[in-house]
């Protein structure tokens, strides 16, 4: 296996300036991750990805007091919200998930789990600072950045409890609708992924269900569903990218 063999502390982008043959050397230091977040907005919008941040979605303010710090990510771990969503641009759905993190009873987390969210607009939106440590999956958040998908990438067999039994019956009916991931979310999340191996040493990318211990977890043994273990199949063939070890 591939092994992060350096660690890529600071960050910047420079430009000549057009006298600078008559300037003093300048010594420019970026000693700080929020220089690092600022970084890496900038550069998937130049690659021209819509990126909103969260004053734009009006995010609730994260306790930050109760976060952990984290750095030097080395994986990328995909989810998808679930079949209580569909695919879509809605805001409100972003803010529909921070209010479980941060409200429901099993939870309670200082902010959305999340580090980054991709819409089926092609939006990618800012979750939880990348300077924190996720809450997306269960004992294994360490260096691993959280990617939302804000749909639902499993088919009815996913699941066998009563709510999978119901569409299994709607979907024989032909009442449920085929599953497709946009072809803008997927670039989108092509050019999102690209950014953070500029950033970071990332050396592994996976569908939540193949990190370690995830399939005992309730959330994670069925998490990014059918479509989603197939995208995340065809980002690795695309990126070289590794299978997480198990």
């Amino acid at each position: 296996m591939k092994t992060a063999d350096y660690k890529i502390e600071h960050w910047i982008t420079a430009a000549a300036e057009a006298d600078y043959q008559s300037q003093s050397p300048m010594v420019v230091k970026v000693d700080d991750r929020a220089a690092t977040r600022r970084a890496i907005i900038e550069s998937v919008r130049r690659k021209g990805a819509n990126f909103l941040e969260r004053k734009a979605w009006q995010a609730h303010a994260a306790d930050e007091a109760k976060m952990e710090p984290d750095w030097d990510y080395s994986k990328i771990a995909i989810h998808h919200a679930g079949r209580s969503f569909s695919c879509s641009g809605n805001v409100s759905d972003i803010h529909a998930i921070q209010d479980f993190h941060l409200h429901h009873r099993t939870h309670k987390w200082p902010d959305i789990g999340y580090h980054y969210v991709l819409d089926c607009t092609g939006n990618i939106v800012e979750g939880r600072d990348i300077k924190f440590k996720g809450a997306h999956m269960a004992h294994f958040n360490g260096k691993a950045v959280g990617l939302l998908m804000l749909q639902d990438l499993s088919e009815p067999e996913d699941g066998d409890d009563p709510i999978a039994a119901v569409l299994k019956i709607k979907k024989k009916l032909g009442w449920v609708k085929k599953i497709d991931i946009p072809n803008v979310q997927r670039e989108s999340l092509e050019m999102l992924i690209a950014t953070l191996r500029d950033f970071f040493v990332i050396v592994e990318l996976g569908g939540h269900l193949e990190f370690k211990g995830q399939q005992d977890t309730e959330e994670g043994k069925l998490c990014p569903g059918v479509h989603g273990m197939k995208l995340v199949e065809e980002l690795r063939e695309w990126s070289g990218l590794e299978k997480p070890e198990a």
